[in-house]
C-alpha cells in the first residue's frame, strides 16, 4: 500500500456489508484493505479490565465493546510500527463514503494545519468551535465527545500518541479516543461529514454481561473520577484556542476548498 493515503476497513470476515463496502471503496482509486474484525484482545494489546471499567466508566463493557475496542487498537498499534510518515483513513465497514469527495486532499490539509488527526465522522454534534471555512466545508473542533469510531484520518504519529495512552480497555473505545486531553487525539473534523452511516443493524450489543456489580466506593470513584476528567477537558480546550488561531494564520496564504 503506496500512496500518501491509504484505507484500512474493519470488518469481520462474514459480514454481509462486505460486497457493498468494496463497491464503494473501488469507486475510490485508493489504496485499501479490510482489517478482520478481533472479538478480544490478542496477547500483545492492552487487556480488557472489569474493574477498572466499574470504577472508570460506571459500567463493565459488553463483549462486542471489548472486541471493537480491540479491532481499533490493533489496527493503531500497526499503523505506530510503521518507520515512515503514513496516513491512513481508518473507517468501518457500516460507512458509505462519498466517492466524489478528494480524500488525498485531506493529507495536504492536515498538514498545513500540523494536525494528525481527523474526524470524517460524529455521532453527536456536542459543543464545538469553529476553526477555519474551507469553501463549504469547516474544519471544526469538538470540546465535548463527539463519540462513534466510524470514520477518521490519522498519521504514524498520532496512532503512536494513543498507543502509548492506552493500558488497558476500561471504556468503549470512541470514548478512549474521544479522551484528547490524555492521548493527543484532538477532535478537529471537518464538516458537513464526506461520509454517512449507513442504516444497518449494529454488532455492538450492551447488554450487561459483566459480572462486577457497581459497589458505593465503585460509584463514588466513578464520580471523582467524572470531575477530574471534566476539569482536565476544560483546561485542554482553553490551550487549544491558541493552536485555532495558529491553524487560522497557516491558511491565510492558502486556499482549500472541498
Amino acid at each position: 500500500m503506496n500512496s500518501d493515503l491509504n484505507v484500512i476497513v474493519i470488518s469481520f470476515p462474514d459480514s454481509p456489508r462486505r460486497e457493498r463496502a468494496s463497491a464503494n471503496l473501488d469507486a475510490l482509486g485508493l489504496p485499501w484493505r479490510y482489517f478482520d474484525a478481533l472479538r478480544e484482545p490478542p496477547a500483545h494489546l492492552p487487556q480488557y479490565n472489569e474493574e477498572a471499567s466499574v470504577r472508570l466508566w460506571g459500567r463493565g463493557l459488553s463483549r462486542s465493546e471489548i472486541g471493537c475496542a480491540a479491532s481499533h487498537i490493533a489496527v493503531l498499534e500497526i499503523l505506530a510500527r510503521s518507520s515512515e510518515e503514513t496516513w491512513t483513513l481508518v473507517i468501518e465497514d457500516d460507512v458509505a463514503l462519498d466517492t466524489g469527495f478528494p480524500y488525498r486532499a485531506l493529507v495536504e490539509l492536515c498538514r498545513v494545519a500540523q494536525i494528525g488527526y481527523l474526524r470524517l465522522y460524529a455521532r453527536h454534534l456536542p459543543n464545538l468551535r469553529n476553526v477555519l471555512w474551507l469553501g463549504q466545508r469547516e474544519l471544526i473542533r469538538f470540546e465535548r465527545a463527539p463519540m462513534g469510531t466510524q470514520a477518521y484520518l490519522i498519521n504514524t504519529s498520532k496512532a503512536r500518541s494513543f498507543i502509548r495512552s492506552v493500558r488497558t480497555i476500561d471504556r468503549p473505545i470512541d470514548w478512549e479516543m474521544d479522551r484528547f486531553w490524555h492521548n493527543g487525539l484532538v477532535n478537529y473534523a471537518l464538516f458537513p461529514f464526506p461520509c454517512i452511516e449507513l442504516t444497518t443493524g449494529s454488532s455492538i450489543k450492551k447488554q450487561a454481561e459483566w459480572t462486577k456489580i457497581p459497589s458505593a466506593i465503585d460509584r463514588a470513584i466513578w464520580v471523582a473520577w467524572k470531575s477530574k476528567e471534566a476539569i482536565r477537558r476544560l483546561m485542554a480546550n482553553l490551550r487549544l484556542r491558541w493552536q485555532d488561531r495558529t491553524i487560522r494564520a497557516a491558511f491565510e496564504q492558502q486556499r482549500f476548498e472541498f
